[in-house]
């Protein structure tokens, strides 16, 4: 008993020796020592940190953005790039994986793609049977690749930079809007063409109507005064009947020509998968499958946003298809105008 009394007095005094060797030391040095509060924590590991370890950017949780940042997916929890002090951070982010990554770049592959077809198709020659079509061919069959491949690039575009302030994010989210837009109008220009290649005045007709529709849904998206939750209705019509200047000539060319004949007038089959695709998209992105369901495990590769991203690019293929069957049928001699 008298040995151990002994040990523990020898240890307490050769504690107390270290300590004040240590302060000494840290009094030499003009350091503080650490409070228990001041005292470094360890936070458990989260995907924000293990996703990101690699650089020093800290990716950030739904909760941590500013509320002009909120006003997206809540159901994505993390993965957030902080707010850009500079167009360079925006820059940069291109550098390390978040949760915007495959958001940007499937589409940047997408309308560089999408960009080069018409080279493909038109400049190449190939296949041969393109060196047939005429300049009127070549710019309304282009102006659905051109026009999938700048709605992408404005989807980059909105991406990349959108977490640099709240005015960047309301003007590149109109831009992106603006995308969407351009698409659709693009989509109706060979459409119409081809559904009505022996009724110049349709097409004129359905080309103006189209296209004033879009200017109208490119001047709402702009305008602030139109964001009034008292214009929706008024939003909803105007973009609602963009979307049915899609449908009606499709309908209009059957009524006229016969479901036989328009329906490979128009590649309908790749219209129809298109329409799939894209409505597939548009589920995903509703119904916020699957981080609703499976919270965190899909934040950074796998959300809705980016389904819906990949499908629409599925769906600007599969109308690519009908383009270019809508081209082969026109030159295949099955119907000649003289004849309908």
């Amino acid at each position: 008993m008298a040995d151990f009394e002994l040990s523990s007095s020898s240890e307490v005094q050769v504690t107390q020796a270290r300590n004040r060797f240590r302060g000494s030391d840290e009094l030499r040095w003009g350091l503080k020592p650490l409070s228990a509060q001041q005292q470094p924590t360890k936070e458990p590991p989260t995907s924000n940190t293990t996703a990101n370890a690699t650089n020093t950017v800290q990716l950030l949780f739904w909760h941590q953005l500013p509320a002009w940042q909120q006003e997206g997916n809540h159901y994505i929890e993390s993965g957030y790039r902080p707010t850009a002090t500079s167009i360079w951070d925006c820059v940069h982010s291109l550098t390390y994986l978040h949760n915007e990554s495959i958001n940007i770049y499937s589409h940047a592959l997408g309308a560089i793609i999408f960009a080069t077809i018409p080279l493909y198709i038109f400049h190449t020659e190939i296949p041969p049977r393109y060196a047939i079509a005429s300049p009127t061919e070549v710019i309304v069959t282009s102006a659905f690749f051109i026009g999938v491949a700048i709605c992408f690039v404005f989807s980059v575009w909105f991406h990349t930079f959108f977490h640099h302030s709240p005015e960047t994010f309301s003007l590149l989210q109109s831009f992106d809007f603006t995308g969407v837009i351009i698409l659709m109008w693009s989509a109706n220009v060979p459409l119409i063409y081809y559904s009505f290649v022996c009724d110049p005045g349709l097409q004129t007709a359905y080309w103006l109507i189209t296209t004033l529709l879009a200017l109208l849904c490119s001047v709402v998206t702009f305008r602030p005064e139109f964001s009034d939750p008292h214009l929706c209705p008024f939003r909803a019509v105007i973009f609602g009947s963009l979307a049915l200047s899609t449908f009606i000539p499709v309908f209009h060319g059957i009524s006229k020509y016969g479901y036989e004949i328009h329906q490979q007038r128009i590649g309908l089959r790749w219209i129809l998968l298109t329409l799939f695709f894209n409505s597939l998209g548009a589920a995903a992105y509703a119904s916020k499958f699957p981080e609703k369901w499976y919270p965190r495990r899909f934040d950074i590769v796998g959300h809705s946003h980016q389904l819906m991203h990949i499908l629409i690019m599925i769906a600007g293929f599969m109308y690519g298809f009908a383009v270019l069957e809508e081209f082969d049928f026109l030159h295949s001699g099955v119907v000649a105008c003289d004849g309908l």
